[in-house]
């Protein structure tokens, strides 16, 4: 290590356009992989709401699903509200979809019905039998009847989980139904509505690369995607006013799962734009502040021929929702490259892991990546602590299962609570192509306004330590380049030696203490904490820069650009 020092030193001295002082590169990234066990089903038994329903009226030939489904509204209506036996007593409201015929066509202003299934932790006592669907599949511990939910514990309120089924589906259909048990297991109380896709149009998504297809079914493929977050909106309203399950869900910890066109509907409950018609025009369906994180099984980001967050995915340029998408390699409908290119898009937390070999199905095999990928990630983001936080920033993969490969990961830091903690904000100059972080609010204005020092943009990443005038953590010294002699850039250290060295060297100046954080040992941080990593551009451009970053996806990128991995050097605040 003092060797590299030395001969990094070494040349700032005999080329002071590359000066640099550093720590010993490595080939590999220096975050060590953090495999997650699978998840088991968790520790609650399930209850469930009411959906009790008579098979008879079905007519034969018919499959009890294409209730579940719905038909199209101007025919003969199929939808389960047809089949209820006690809509009194189930989750059934009605969506007045708004008189926007841009998003909603045809439908614009009508009132569609919407029944939902709701599951929650259930008390292991609870005597109610289990529902059996004509699927196999079962609804455990349903309520029947006027009776009410039977919950764990008194006095504790649940996170809540919008559960969106994918095109054509239903929360009894396939395995959905038991995503919703297990999810409730774990301790949400899941609410899934029966979306009724067919109740607004009959599409096939892989048809849509055909573009004669697009333009004669746009409208009313337009009118189904927005009424999809209009109707979680209203599920949600549904159960946080119910007076039989108000008083037992977390209002501040609500996230949502989907899958396929329900990974999309999340989406745009978080406020992306639509794409609202074949020139790619997109506009905002709505923005639900409630919703706190989401995730997307094989999500549908649209195709290249018809994005679905307008031309170039543009409709999700600034937004912050927390998002993890789980896509399939050998998915063609949703294709992952199309929700890769959406992700770039996005600020804040967000997240991409490819399920290799995953088409565009629920696959069995997977289930242990999608569930644990999906449970860690929620936790993080919805008050598990600052443990849960870490957790889910360092992940890497699930031990054991199935191949999955992190593309995407950047852990936005929770925000800044009192004088004790501050966020460290991350700028880049493209002309420098240099990378400069500062935790200093005045500066932060100064770069953001452009005048004093042009040309500095935030990248939207940070990481948050400790002010330094705060009495925790360790200081950590920041030096710039002395004029004439080193390089045009800053260089930060927490190491005291480290620190040292580099006063003494003429070719830096030291400019104090830059903020305080928590020091790696043996090139790790606790469980509690964020890795921060640096890396070192090698010289290239004639200028010697540093990047201290969270994000490993970040770190690959300039790694594979040629640039030098030195280590973890901080550990950020989750």
């Amino acid at each position: 290590m003092n060797e590299h020092r030395s001969r990094i030193l070494a040349l700032v001295r005999a080329a002071a356009a590359a000066a640099v002082a550093g720590v010993a590169a490595t080939a590999a990234l220096a975050q060590p992989a953090l495999a997650i066990p699978p998840v088991a089903p968790g520790a609650f038994a399930v209850g469930c709401s009411n959906v009790e329903q008579d098979f008879t009226r079905v007519p034969a030939g018919v499959r009890p699903e294409a209730y579940w489904e719905g038909l199209p509204l101007g025919e003969t209506g199929r939808y389960v509200t047809d089949l209820l036996v006690d809509p009194a007593h189930a989750f059934v409201v009605s969506l007045r979809l708004p008189s926007n015929g841009t998003l909603f066509g045809p439908y614009a202003g009508a009132t569609i019905p919407y029944a939902h299934l709701v599951c929650y932790p259930t008390d292991p006592a609870n005597p109610r039998a289990d529902y059996p669907l004509p699927t196999g599949h079962v609804v455990p511990r349903m309520q029947r009847g006027a009776e009410p939910p039977l919950f764990a514990a008194n006095g504790v309120r649940y996170p809540v989980l919008l559960f969106s089924h994918g095109l054509s589906g239903s929360p009894l259909s396939g395995e959905y139904v038991e995503a919703a048990k297990l999810f409730a297991s774990h301790g949400y109380v899941v609410i899934a509505p029966f979306h009724g896709d067919l109740r607004y149009a009959d599409i096939d998504l892989d048809s849509f690369a055909d573009f004669l297809y697009a333009l004669l079914k746009y409208r009313t493929f337009v009118a189904m995607q927005a009424a999809r977050p209009l109707s979680l909106s209203l599920a949600l309203d549904a159960v946080l006013g119910h007076p039989d399950f108000r008083d037992h869900v977390d209002p501040d910890r609500i996230g949502g799962f989907g899958a396929s066109m329900g990974g999309e509907a999340l989406l745009l409950l978080g406020g992306a734009a639509l794409s609202t018609g074949p020139t790619l025009s997109a506009e905002r369906v709505t923005l639900d502040a409630r919703l706190k994180a989401a995730v997307g099984l094989v999500p549908y980001f649209g195709i290249d021929v018809y994005p679905a967050f307008g031309r170039d995915l543009a409709g999700l340029d600034g937004f912050t929702l927390p998002y993890l998408a789980l896509s399939g390699t050998a998915d063609r409908t949703a294709p992952i490259g199309t929700a890769e290119r959406g992700m770039r898009r996005m600020s804040g937390t967000r997240q991409l892991v490819a399920l290799t070999d995953l088409p565009h199905a629920y696959d069995v095999r997977y289930a242990d990546d999608i569930f644990t990928w999906a449970l860690a990630f929620l936790a993080g983001q919805l008050g598990g602590g600052d443990v849960a936080r870490a957790t889910s920033a360092r992940m890497t993969s699930v031990a054991g299962a199935m191949d999955d490969v992190q593309r995407i990961d950047y852990m936005a830091p929770s925000p800044v609570t009192g004088p004790d903690e501050a966020a460290v904000v991350e700028y880049r100059n493209a002309s420098l192509d240099h990378y400069f972080i500062t935790a200093e609010p005045a500066e932060m204005a100064m770069l953001d306004a452009g005048a004093v020092v042009p040309g500095w943009q935030r990248t939207g990443l940070e990481f948050k330590s400790r002010p330094a005038a705060s009495p925790l953590g360790i200081a950590t010294c920041r030096f710039f380049g002395t004029p004439s002699l080193g390089p045009n850039s800053h260089f930060y250290t927490i190491d005291a030696a480290e620190c040292a060295k580099v006063r003494a060297d003429p070719v830096w100046t030291y400019e104090g203490f830059a903020f305080n954080a928590q020091a790696p040992v043996a090139g790790d941080c606790a469980g509690d904490r964020i890795p921060v990593m640096r890396l070192y551009n090698n010289g290239m451009g004639g200028q010697a820069n540093h990047r201290f970053t969270t994000s490993r996806s970040e770190a690959r990128a300039l790694q594979a650009a040629g640039w030098i991995v030195e280590g973890t050097v901080f550990c950020a605040i989750p």
